[in-house]
C-alpha cells in the first residue's frame, strides 16, 4: 500500500478533504490562475531566478542529503556483516562477548546513523521515492506500516532457505512485502530484547522458536540483519543512480520549462519541491505527534499513547523529530544553518513582498527546534512523564505548518499538497 494511502486511512477520521487548493495567483499552465495583483507573484518569475533556487536545492540539498544516506547504509551493511560474524563465533564456551558487544553497538550505532540520514531524506519524497506509488520509500522505510510478526518469519525463513518450509518456494527478500524489509526490520533485529516471536498464530516455520535458546535467535536476528542491510544498501544506491541519471530526477527539476520537460514552468518544478515541506504537516506534526498525543484515535483509544511513537524499539523517536526539522529548515533556507547563505524559499519569499511570512517561518522552525531540544529524555519517556513538552512541541511544529499551509502558498503563488488541502488543524 501506498505511503500516502496509509497516511489518509489512519486519519480518515478527521473528515479532511483530498480536493486541491491553490494559492490565489496558482496558475496551472492553462491560464487559470487568479488575481495576480497585491502581493502574490501570478507566476511572474522576472524578479527571482526560480531557475537558480531549483539548481542549488537539487545540488547543495538534495542530491547530498540521498548520497549521505546511501554512505549511511553502506557502512551499516558492512558494521551488521562483521557483528553477524562475531556473533556467529559464540558457543557455550565463550566466556569473553567484549568483542561481540563491541561490534554489535557498532552496528547499533550505524543503525541510528542512518535512520538519521533517512530521516532527512524523508522530507524530500520526490521523484523516484514518490513514484510508483512510493515503492522504493517503503521499501527503504516502511513506517508507519509495520509488522513484526513479518519480520521474524521471514528471519525463519530465511534462516531455512525457502518460505514456510515450503521447497518449491525459495526465499527472495525482494519478493516480500516491504514491511518485512528495511530500516524498520532492522531496528527490531537489532535492537529488540525480547527472543520470542511476535505472532499470535506459530506456523510451521515457527514452531519451537520460542523454545530456542538465545544465542540461536541472536545468530538467526543478525544474519537476517545482515541480508537485510545489504537490500537496503541496495535500494539507498538505487534511489541515488535513479536521482542523479542523465533524464533523472534532479535534471528534470533543473531543466523545468525547456520543450519536453515535464514541468510545463520552472514555478511547476518549485510547487513539487514545496510539495515535499508538507511533510511537516501530515507525518511530524499529526502522525510522530498528534497520534501518541491522542489527538486521534490511537492504540489507547484517544489518550497520552507512549507506545505509538515511530521508534518504540530504539527509543529514536525524539532524533527523528530533530533530523526532520533539520532537513525543513535547509529545503526552506537552501542551506544549512551556519553555511554560505544559498538562494531556497526565504529568499522567494522576500522576492514576493512576504518578508513577514518568511520572518515568521524562520522564527517558528526555530522555536520548534528549541522545543525539541527541551525534551531531554526519549519522546516514549517524555509522553509518560512529561507531555507537556510534548505538547509544546507539537505546538510548535503547528504554528510552521499553517503558515505553510496558508501565507506561504498564497505568497507564493503554489498549490497545496491534495492530502494538505482543506486541512487547517
Amino acid at each position: 500500500m501506498a505511503f500516502s494511502v496509509l497516511l489518509t486511512i489512519s486519519l480518515s477520521g478527521c473528515g479532511e478533504s483530498t480536493s486541491g487548493q491553490s494559492g490565489s495567483a496558482f496558475d496551472d499552465g492553462n491560464n487559470n490562475g487568479g488575481d495576480s495583483g497585491g502581493d502574490n507573484n501570478g507566476g511572474d518569475t522576472s524578479s527571482f531566478d526560480e531557475k537558480a533556487m531549483i539548481a542549488g536545492l537539487v545540488d547543495q540539498v538534495i542530491t547530498p542529503t540521498f548520497t549521505a544516506f546511501q554512505s549511511e547504509t553502506a557502512s551499516l551493511y558492512n558494521d551488521v556483516k562483521s557483528y553477524c560474524e562475531v556473533e556467529q563465533t559464540i558457543d557455550d564456551s565463550t566466556t569473553d562477548f567484549a568483542a561481540r558487544d563491541a561490534r554489535f553497538d557498532s552496528a547499533k550505532q550505524s543503525w541510528r546513523e542512518a535512520m538519521t540520514a533517512w530521516q532527512q531524506a524523508e522530507l524530500m519524497l520526490l521523484g523516484p521515492l514518490s513514484a510508483n506509488e512510493s515503492a522504493l520509500r517503503n521499501v527503504i522505510y516502511s513506517w508507519p506500516s509495520k509488522s513484526l510478526c513479518g519480520v521474524d518469519q521471514d528471519t525463519a525463513y530465511f534462516e531455512d532457505g525457502v518460505v514456510n518450509q515450503n521447497s518449491a518456494r525459495p526465499y527472495d527478500l525482494k519478493d516480500r512485502t516491504f514491511t518485512r524489509r528495511g530500516l524498520l526490520s532492522l531496528e527490531h533485529l537489532l535492537f529488540n530484547t525480547s527472543y520470542t516471536h511476535n505472532c499470535s498464530v506459530e506456523n510451521e516455520a515457527l514452531a519451537g522458536w520460542n523454545s530456542r535458546t538465545e544465542q540461536s535467535v541472536r545468530i538467526a536476528r543478525c544474519q537476517f540483519a545482515t541480508e537485510v542491510s545489504k537490500d537496503l544498501n541496495e535500494n539507498a544506491q538505487s534511489l541515488v543512480s535513479q536521482w542523479n541519471a542523465e533524464d533523472g530526477y534532479a535534471n528534470e527539476l533543473k531543466n523545468a520549462g525547456e520543450a519536453g520537460n515535464s514541468f510545463a514552468t520552472p514555478l511547476k518544478a518549485v510547487n513539487a519541491i514545496s510539495d515535499a515541506l508538507f511533510y511537516l504537516d501530515k507525518e511530524v506534526k499529526d502522525f510522530k505527534l498528534g497520534i501518541p498525543l491522542g489527538q486521534f484515535t490511537n492504540s489507547c483509544g484517544t489518550s497520552v499513547c507512549s507506545k505509538d511513537v515511530e521508534n518504540s524499539i530504539s527509543m529514536h523517536s525524539l532524533e527523528n523529530l530533530k533530523a526532520n526539522l533539520m532537513a525543513f529548515e535547509k529545503l526552506f533556507l537552501g542551506n544549512e544553518i551556519g553555511s554560505e547563505a544559498q538562494l531556497g524559499f526565504d529568499d522567494f519569499l522576500i522576492e514576493s513582498n512576504a518578508e513577514d511570512t518568511r520572518n515568521l517561518m524562520v522564527s517558528g522552525i526555530n522555536d520548534a527546534k528549541a522545543a525539541t531540544n527541551a525534551i531531554e529524555t526519549s519522546l516514549y519517556d517524555a509522553l509518560n512523564n512529561d507531555s507537556d513538552k510534548v505538547e509544546t512541541t507539537h505546538a510548535k511544529v503547528k504554528d510552521v505548518t499553517d503558515q505553510l499551509k496558508n501565507d506561504f502558498i498564497n505568497k507564493l503563488a503554489l498549490e497545496l499538497p491534495k492530502t494538505s488541502a482543506g486541512d487547517n488543524d
